[in-house]
């Protein structure tokens, strides 16, 4: 789950690494629909062409046009299914544990925690944060983020393991796109 506007080199990394690694079986690449002012995003089936072009035949790596709802309701029947989110190591230091704590608690109490979605967000960004249940998480390590003082847990779930990624934001792509820089680091 995440905006990935645009999907760049360092989400390849993550999806690459977690299946070669072997943390995961499958990789459910979901971009969040938007549709509130939680970000200013490009269009959802702009950001949905974009990841097809990379991963549409990938047989590990599945992409969804669920809206919140549908993604809760087909995967709150799974059995034996065991769902490890994938986030950015900027996640936790900005926003599950970030400088405001009040906030950072109000993120946790809801973030990827399967809670049933009311209406108001069958089909925006909180919906899709809070539609599936993360059992655990894999970290992609931003930079030299040092996350040692966790000891492998966000609070009550654990990490399973952390993944060094390459220093690219999203933002940082757009902004090198609107300025025409070369892509190839990106």
């Amino acid at each position: 789950i995440g905006s990935f506007d645009p999907i760049h080199l360092g989400h390849q990394n993550v999806v690459d690494q977690a299946l070669k690694n072997g943390y995961v079986d499958y990789v459910l690449i979901y971009p969040v629909p938007g549709g509130d002012t939680f970000k200013n995003r490009s269009g959802l089936a702009e950001r949905q062409k974009l990841i097809a072009s990379l991963y549409q035949n990938h047989p590990r790596v599945l992409i969804t046009s669920w809206s919140p709802k549908e993604l809760q309701d087909n995967f709150s029947s799974a059995i034996d299914l065991e769902i490890l989110g994938i986030i950015g190591s900027d996640v936790i230091t900005d926003t599950l544990m970030g400088p405001d704590k009040e906030l950072s608690e109000k993120y946790r109490s809801v973030f990827m925690r399967g809670i049933p979605l009311k209406e108001k967000h069958y089909q925006d960004t909180i919906g899709a944060l809070m539609a599936l249940k993360a059992d655990s998480f894999l970290v992609a390590l931003r930079g030299d983020v040092d996350l040692s003082h966790l000891e492998n847990r966000i609070y009550d779930r654990s990490i399973r393991a952390f993944i060094p990624s390459k220093s690219i934001s999203s933002t940082e792509v757009r902004k090198a796109i609107l300025a025409r820089l070369p892509f190839e680091p990106y």
